[in-house]
């Protein structure tokens, strides 16, 4: 290498050492604007407007703090103040989840040192399924005076859809047979202002085909058209928030309880595993990558089930 070289080589590393230290650290909102311009590149919209929501909502109230400056005690006062606006635990730690990585992504772009951040315990909850005389009471509501939308419920709690799969589903995507799952619907926050936009599910495990529910052919028969099932002569489509306003009614006029579009899925996974049905068969049915995802999130067996293995158990034995 000649001296020339060398020297040349010396003063560039010398600037970028002096430039590295002149650097004024940035404010937390700065920060955040370059890291979420990167999450953009890599992560579907409903991900990104949910990380834009909470800090805008949330977060944003630290925005003008330096990054070196947010310690341990300035993150334990955001966390109380999180718990004083009466988020549940989950929701708290999905905030301070975004916040961690914010604040990892100045660690590493300008090697700032950052607080660990401690999470909010979340207690277990046994998610709500009906019983079975409950599905029957649903299931007796719907197909009286049954219309498009009863019909979509119908569908879903008994094929184990999300809410955003049935909006988005198509004509095209059923037969008399099957059903194609391969895009989900969602409300998304886009330059200030919500739209609804329709694209392939988070997971490629969630493209699948499911068999159509053999009871349901008749309105399938009655009800087929062309593009979107969920359409009226009013509505080129039903999006999720208004599916899940139809869908508080129709629960509040059959006198149920606590009850969520989500619990159609909860329902059917429990259904499925009482009607001995294998875990893995359950797992590609509601479009999991691991059977694990199915057992411990959405399976969950009735007390009647516990009661008839007991018993079989007891049969073994005798």
């Amino acid at each position: 290498m000649t001296q020339k070289r060398e020297n040349t080589i010396k003063t560039a590393f010398a600037k970028l050492l002096t430039t590295e230290e002149n650097t004024p650290i940035p404010k937390l909102k700065d920060v955040y604007l370059r890291w979420i311009a990167g999450v953009k590149l890599s992560s579907k919209p409903n991900t990104v407007s949910k990380y834009e929501g909470f800090f805008r909502n949330h977060i944003s109230c630290l925005q003008s703090l330096k990054v070196d400056a947010i310690d341990r005690a300035t993150i334990n006062s955001f966390t109380k103040m999180l718990i004083g606006k009466g988020l549940s635990n989950k929701t708290i730690n999905d905030i301070l989840i975004v916040l961690n990585m914010i604040l990892n992504f100045a660690a590493e772009e300008y090697g700032i040192i950052t607080p660990k951040i401690k999470y909010m315990r979340e207690e277990k909850h046994e998610p709500r399924y009906l019983s079975v005389i409950e599905q029957k009471r649903l299931t007796n509501y719907l197909i009286k005076d049954i219309d498009i939308h009863k019909f979509g419920t119908l569908l879903a709690m008994y094929t184990g859809m999300r809410l955003g799969e049935l909006c988005a589903l198509r004509w095209e995507d059923i037969t008399d047979n099957s059903i194609k799952i391969n895009k989900t619907m969602m409300r998304v926050v886009e330059n200030g202002k919500t739209t609804v936009i329709t694209l392939p599910p988070k997971t490629e495990s969630s493209v699948r085909i499911v068999p159509f529910p053999p009871k349901l052919l008749k309105y399938y028969t009655k009800f087929r058209g062309s593009g979107y099932v969920l359409s009226t002569k009013r509505l080129i489509c039903t999006e999720p928030r208004y599916m899940q306003m139809k869908f508080d009614k129709y629960v509040a006029e059959s006198g149920l309880q606590d009850v969520t579009f989500h619990t159609l899925r909860h329902t059917f996974a429990t259904r499925c595993i009482e009607a001995g049905v294998d875990a893995k068969t359950v797992s590609e049915l509601l479009g999991h990558a691991d059977t694990k995802i199915t057992l411990n999130r959405y399976v969950h067996s009735s007390f009647e089930l516990k009661q008839t293995s007991i018993e079989k158990m007891q049969q073994l034995l005798a």
